[in-house]
C-alpha cells in the first residue's frame, strides 16, 4: 500500500527510528530502502530541522491529534523543495508510531510568488503597478508627521500616434525608455509606478506645500525634453503632470482623485505642464458633490436607473451559462454616465449598500424566467462590511424565490485582502446556503493561494486587461497561464473577462479555460434583449 502512494511516505516510532519507507521518499532522499532502515532520521535534516521534527513528532505522541506543518527541505539532488508535512498516530501490530507524509508544493508555490510578483509589477516596464502604489501610498498616508507625500501623476502627450505611426512594438520601447529614464530620476525614498497604458505616477516621501510639489513638477518636466532613442530613432515626447500633495486627514483615494482632477486639468493646456490642485480645482469638486446629490435622487426614484446583463458563455461559445448583471444610469441632463464615474461616488456616499441591493433585487427577478443559468452580481468592499449583509441578501433572494445556488457574488482582491472577521463569517454564512464566491480582476492585485482556500473561492475572472494583451505580452500569457494552472490544482473555477477575438479563445480554451465573457460573444444587453439572447441560444441545465 505504501509503495502504491505517489508522495514520500515514512512510519517513525517513538524513539524517532524510521521503521518503513516507500519507494517515493527513497527517490526524494537519494538512498535505498535499507539505508534509511538503518539510519536516524538526522542524517537527513539540518540541526534547526532535526529540532523542530523531535519537537513536533514528541506532540504527534502526546496528543494523538493531527499535526500539519509546511517547510523547507533539501532534496539529494541539491534542489530545495517546499512540502507539506501531514503526522498521524497509528498503531501497527501493537507498536505505535506516527505516519508521517510528505506532498510536494514546490510548483505550486512557484506559482504563486510569480503570480504576486506579476501582480505588483507592470509586466512591460518593471515599475509597480497601480495596486502597489496604492499600497504605499496608503502606508505613507498612515505613518503621519511632518514628512507628508505628495502624489505626482504623468500622462504622456498623444501617445496613441506614435502606437498608431509606428508600431505596437515602437510604442513599447518607448515606454520602456521612458520608464527607465523616470526611474533613474527618482531619488531613494521615491516610489515610481505605470498605473495605465501611458501613465506613470511618482510618489514623493515629503512634500508639505505648493513650494515642494512646484519644484518636483519642474524637474519632472525637465525629462520631457531629452529625446528617447528608440526603434524608429529619437523621439521626444511631451507629458502632462497633475500633482496633489497631502493635507491633515486625507486618504489615499482622495489624494489619489485629486490628482487626477489636476491632471485633468494639465492635459487641457499646451503640452509640458503640471497642474497642482487648488481651489479653482476644488470647486470642481464640488460639482462632483452635486451628482452625488442627483444620485439620491435617482436612486429614490429609479426611474434613471437600469440592469442591462452579459451573458458568460460555455467553451462551445454558444451555451449560456450565467449572465452578469450591470447597472446603468441615464442622468436626465448629462445622459449616460459610465458606472466608473459613479460607483466610486456611490461608494464614498454611502450609497453603495442601497444601489447594491437594488441591482440584486432587481437582477432576481428577472433570473424567474432562467432558473438555470447563474447571476453574478458584483459586491462592493462596502457592501461586504454592512451589518447584516448576508441576511439580507438571502432576503432578496428568497423573495423572489431564487435559488441561492444560482447567485455568484463577485468579490476584488482588494476587497478580500481588507476582509476582517465579521466579513468572512458573512461569506461562509452565504456559502452555507449555496452563494457562490468569484474573485473578479484576478491578477490585479495580490490575493494569496491561502486567501482561496480560507475563503473557499469558487471562481477566479481573469482580469480583460491580461486578456488583451495576449497577442503581444508574453507576461500577460504567463500570468492567464499560472492563474488557469491554479484553478485547476485548487478545483476552482476561472472565466476570462473582455474576450474580443477568437484568437484569444482558443488560446484561453487551449489551457483549460472553459467560460468566457465578452464582445466576441456578446455586449451588455438592456433586460429584454438579454432575455430574447437568452432564449435563442441553448441554456445549460442546473446539475
Amino acid at each position: 500500500m505504501l509503495e502504491a502512494l505517489p508522495s514520500p511516505v515514512l512510519l517513525i516510532d517513538r524513539a524517532d527510528r524510521i521503521v518503513e519507507v516507500n519507494e517515493a521518499f527513497c527517490r526524494l532522499a537519494g538512498q535505498d530502502r535499507d539505508y534509511w532502515l538503518s539510519t536516524p532520521i538526522g542524517a537527513y535534516l539540518s540541526p534547526d530541522q532535526l529540532v523542530r521534527f523531535t519537537r513536533e513528532h514528541a506532540q504527534v505522541f502526546a496528543t494523538g491529534e493531527d499535526l500539519e506543518t509546511e517547510e523547507v527541505i533539501d532534496g539529494h539532488d541539491g534542489t530545495v523543495r517546499q512540502v507539506v508535512t501531514r503526522r498521524r498516530r497509528i498503531v501497527f501490530d501493537g507498536e505505535p508510531l506516527v505516519l508521517t507524509i510528505l506532498t510536494d508544493i514546490t510548483a505550486l508555490r512557484e506559482a504563486e510568488s510569480r503570480v504576486r510578483h506579476l501582480a505588483y509589477h507592470d509586466s512591460l516596464t518593471g515599475l509597480w503597478n497601480r495596486a502597489a502604489l496604492n499600497e504605499q501610498l496608503a502606508a505613507a498616508l498612515a505613518e503621519g508627521g511632518p514628512a507628508q507625500p505628495g502624489l505626482f501623476v504623468i500622462d504622456l502627450y498623444q501617445f496613441k500616434d506614435i502606437n498608431d505611426a509606428f508600431g505596437d512594438a515602437v510604442g513599447d520601447a518607448l515606454l520602456q525608455a521612458f520608464a527607465y529614464r523616470l526611474a533613474g530620476a527618482a531619488r531613494g525614498s521615491d516610489r515610481v509606478a505605470r498605473t495605465g497604458g501611458d501613465s506613470f505616477a511618482v510618489l514623493v516621501e515629503h512634500c508639505p506645500d505648493a513650494e515642494s510639489a512646484e519644484a518636483e513638477c519642474r524637474r519632472l518636466l525637465a525629462l520631457a525634453h531629452i529625446p528617447l532613442t528608440g526603434p524608429a530613432g529619437d523621439v521626444t515626447l511631451g507629458i502632462s503632470i497633475g500633482a496633489a500633495w497631502a493635507q491633515p486627514g486625507i486618504g489615499a483615494d482622495e489624494l489619489h482623485r485629486q490628482a487626477e482632477f489636476a491632471l485633468y486639468e494639465a492635459k487641457r493646456q499646451p503640452v509640458n505642464e503640471c497642474r497642482l490642485f487648488d481651489a479653482a480645482l476644488a470647486a470642481k469638486v464640488q460639482a462632483r458633490r452635486l451628482l452625488e446629490a442627483d444620485l439620491r435622487q435617482a436612486l429614490a426614484a429609479e426611474d434613471q436607473l437600469d440592469l442591462h446583463y452579459q451573458p458568460v458563455l460555455d467553451s462551445d461559445g454558444y451555451r449560456v451559462v450565467g449572465v452578469e448583471a450591470l447597472v446603468r444610469w441615464h442622468h436626465p441632463k448629462q445622459g449616460m454616465i459610465p458606472p466608473a464615474d459613479f460607483i466610486p461616488i456611490a461608494e464614498a456616499c454611502g450609497l453603495i449598500v442601497p444601489l447594491g441591493e437594488w441591482v440584486l433585487d432587481r437582477a432576481a427577478a428577472m433570473m424567474m424566467r432562467f432558473p438555470h443559468i447563474s447571476l453574478a452580481v458584483n459586491l462592493s468592499p462596502i457592501q461586504l462590511r454592512s451589518p447584516e449583509i448576508a441576511g439580507r441578501i438571502l432576503a432578496i433572494l428568497a423573495r423572489h424565490g431564487m435559488d441561492p445556488r444560482q447567485l455568484q457574488l463577485e468579490v476584488t482582491e482588494s476587497a478580500v485582502l481588507a476582509m476582517d472577521s465579521s466579513v468572512e463569517a458573512a461569506l461562509a454564512r452565504l456559502r452555507s446556503d449555496g452563494v457562490q464566491l468569484v474573485l473578479d480582476d484576478f491578477g490585479t492585485g495580490y490575493s494569496s493561494l491561502s486567501h482561496l482556500h480560507k475563503l473557499a473561492i469558487d471562481r477566479v475572472k481573469i482580469d480583460q486587461s491580461f486578456v488583451h494583451d495576449l497577442g503581444r505580452s508574453q507576461d500577460a500569457r504567463a500570468i492567464i497561464q499560472a492563474v488557469l494552472g491554479i484553478g485547476q490544482s485548487l478545483g476552482i473555477g476561472v472565466t476570462a473577462e473582455g474576450v474580443e477575438d477568437e484568437t484569444q479563445k482558443l488560446f484561453l480554451s487551449t489551457f483549460g479555460c472553459n467560460e468566457f465573457q465578452g464582445y466576441l460573444f456578446s455586449r451588455p444587453l438592456p433586460a429584454d434583449d438579454a432575455a430574447a439572447f437568452l432564449k435563442s441560444h441553448a441554456v445549460r441545465e442546473a446539475a
